[in-house]
């Protein structure tokens, strides 16, 4: 599918609105005036309102079933099993030391009981023409996830059961116990709320309270405060602990704890200490209602439900520098760093067609992983939004940093997820460190590749190494080149990737807009699922090659979701 190309005035306006977001969410809090504060969160919700007209047409019909293409409807058949599971990933049955009002009246859509019963899956295959390998696919990928949500179950059962005489009642002083093995750092208990759910846990600190105290010694304040910088400064790193990206690192829990619970569970010291890492949430007491619903039913099922987790698994290390295997799957097939180079007479050769395919290759790899991060972030933000839209009257107990709080999606917090991590994931491809005397850890690997199998003299070797250095400035060059012409972020000229990809994120915020807000559609009778679906079908269809399917997704939105959700409708039996 081709990329959408933003007309001049959208590119006006959209240029206009990065600038916004740029000051709005991320310049310092210090830096910003009240008073700019207010006029451009104003302006920032015209040039909105403006460019929304540039959405797509939402089809409402049942059109015939061949005519929705069969990956679209594997992945919406996919949706509705896992709908059902989406409550129990979320914080249905949640508790803790901390009230928490959002919490309280958040619930998952009501499902009907037929869509519950273990025939559906073929009722449901039948219905949507899959077929046989299809559905033994679905099988799988529900039996998968139903296998995530029992060991997560049994794993919180086993944490809490391990500090708590109570463990369906811990109180703060468990919760601090249970911080002190995951963190290796002793906090006084009226420092630390906890809220836990059958999946996750949640640990809400007040860091001013903990570090006041002058009970907590030099290297537990030196802990806590390492625990705080964490949790206020990005780093990749956080991308390994999807999908809470707190700061519990495997390497840092209590061994003879783990062996515990090891034993008990009967899986891997290393298995529980992952588990772990990607379960549990540290945030600041002040802000957790900022935060909880976002991180518990926005981010959370995502690790159980969706294949996320292998992607941000790699976006984790994209600031690492590049090395000879790199390996980036271009249109010739996969092709390495070091298939880059070659020897000729002593010198070190450059293949330009290669060098030219490598690096779009890498790049859409790399872009891809930032899609599923915004793809990610987006659903988590709709998500959070049904709290808003299912209780309008208690939108003030939910504290919001977008201007677009009372909108599912929120534009500026996309738009500044992308601009900050655009260039971060592009950065390896277009740095280069060379030195005279020192050969980086690329370039050994290089050599160790281009040497000839007999002896070279120190003269040849130098004369080799520095033959290596200039292609490797040589093809440093030509990604430049190649950056400069295709993937400069601006807005200002046509043809740009970076504002083919900041049109098409609009497009998909304006279909997810539009759908997740049509009261018809929610006021079925007998209630059919329908905002919370949608959510997962847009990560079921997002799973294969999110760099392709993202300038896909808001035309399959706009085209068959609600199609395929009318279909459903014509599957449920008479009341």
């Amino acid at each position: 599918m081709s990329q959408p190309q933003p007309t001049a005035e959208q590119r006006v306006l959209l240029a206009e609105a990065l600038q916004i977001c740029r000051y709005l969410v991320l310049s310092a809090a210090a830096d910003r005036e009240p008073a700019v504060v207010a006029r451009r969160q104003q302006r920032l919700r015209q040039i909105q309102s403006q460019i929304q007209g540039y959405g797509h047409e939402i089809c409402c019909d049942r059109i015939p079933i061949d005519q929705i293409p069969h990956p679209v409807r594997q992945a919406f058949v996919q949706a509705v099993l896992l709908v059902s599971r989406y409550g129990q990933t979320g914080s249905s049955g949640w508790r803790g030391t901390l009230p928490s009002p959002t919490l309280e009246k958040y619930r998952p859509d009501s499902l009907p009981d037929w869509l519950q019963q273990s025939s559906i899956l073929h009722q449901l295959g039948n219905q949507f023409q899959l077929g046989e390998a299809a559905i033994a696919t679905l099988l799988g990928q529900l039996d998968q996830a139903d296998r995530h949500l029992t060991q997560q179950s049994q794993l919180i059962a086993a944490v809490l059961t391990s500090v708590s005489p109570q463990p369906n009642q811990p109180t703060q002083t468990d919760f601090a116990r249970l911080f002190q093995r995951l963190f290796d750092c002793p906090l006084p208990a009226d420092a630390i709320h906890g809220l836990y759910t059958p999946t996750q846990i949640y640990f809400c600190l007040d860091f001013d309270t903990a570090l006041d105290n002058p009970a907590l010694t030099g290297p537990s304040r030196q802990r806590l405060q390492q625990i705080q910088a964490q949790i206020q400064t990005f780093s990749f790193d956080q991308f390994r602990r999807f999908p809470t990206f707190g700061p519990c690192r495997p390497e840092q829990i209590q061994s003879p704890w783990l062996e515990q619970l090891a034993s008990e569970l009967g899986r891997s010291k290393a298995a529980i200490a992952q588990a772990l890492a990607a379960t549990v949430g540290v945030l600041p007491l002040a802000e957790a209602e900022t935060f909880l619903i976002h991180d518990i039913w926005g981010h959370y099922w995502q690790l159980g439900l969706t294949q996320f987790q292998s992607d941000y698994a790699t976006l984790a290390d994209c600031q690492e520098p590049l090395r000879a295997a790199e390996t980036a799957y271009t249109e010739a097939g996969p092709l390495t760093y070091r298939q880059l180079f070659g020897l000729k007479d002593d010198q070190v050769t450059l293949d330009l067609a290669k060098a030219r395919l490598f690096f779009h290759g890498e790049v859409r790899q790399r872009l891809g992983l930032l899609f599923t991060h915004l793809l990610g972030e987006i659903v988590a933000d709709v998500a959070e939004f049904k709290f808003v839209w299912s209780h309008p009257q208690s939108a003030a107990d939910l504290p919001s940093s977008s201007v677009f709080k009372h909108q599912p999606t929120n534009l500026d917090l996309s738009l500044a997820d992308l601009d900050f991590l655009f260039l971060r994931v592009l950065h390896p491809l277009l740095s280069v460190e060379l030195s005279v005397r020192h050969p980086s850890p690329l370039e050994s690997d290089l050599l160790a590749d281009l040497s000839p199998t007999h002896g070279l003299t120190p003269s040849q070797t130098l004369t080799l190494e520095i033959s290596l250095k200039q292609a490797i400035l040589q093809l440093h060059h030509l990604f430049l080149e190649e950056y400069r012409t295709t993937y400069l972020p601006t807005l200002a000229t046509d043809g740009n990737l970076f504002a083919a990809i900041v049109t098409n994120l609009l497009q998909v915020q304006t279909v997810l807009n539009q759908l997740y807000t049509q009261p018809a559609l929610t006021q079925s009778s007998p209630p059919l699922p329908m905002q919370d679906l949608l959510l997962i079908f847009i990560t079921s269809y997002c799973a294969g090659d999110c760099y392709h399917e993202f300038w896909q997704v808001d035309d399959v939105l706009a085209a068959y979701f609600l199609p395929c959700w009318r279909w459903l409708a014509s599957c449920q039996p008479p009341a």
